[in-house]
């Protein structure tokens, strides 16, 4: 009986193939990170994207894709509902000093 024995090529695709596993299968991980860090999701992304792997590349660009909504599109809508909630407010405020006219 022959043992096969496997080449570093062989092995170092082995090796790839388990990273581009682990990377996907934490994809959940990664994606909670981006939201919960911004910045460090970013960053992941960043580090991901620049993988050979079509599925790594995805969870990259998502990572990147949560990661940019929650540290800048999310920060304006928060602004603007809060101005939308000032501007309300102030407008009750000056509705309440007015005189009543009715009478």
């Amino acid at each position: 009986m022959t043992v096969r024995r496997s080449s570093k090529i062989t092995r170092s695709a082995e090796t790839t193939e388990s990273n581009r596993n682990l990377v996907t299968s934490f994809s959940w991980g990664w994606y909670g990170l981006a939201l919960f860090v911004p910045f460090a999701g970013i960053l992941t992304g960043l580090f991901l994207y620049d993988q050979d792997s079509r599925e790594v590349r995805k969870v990259g660009r998502n990572c990147l894709f949560i990661g940019f909504l929650v540290w800048v599109v999310f920060p304006i809508v928060i602004t603007l509902v809060v101005a939308v909630f000032l501007g309300l407010a102030a407008a009750n405020y000056f509705a309440d000093m007015m005189p009543a006219g009715g009478e």
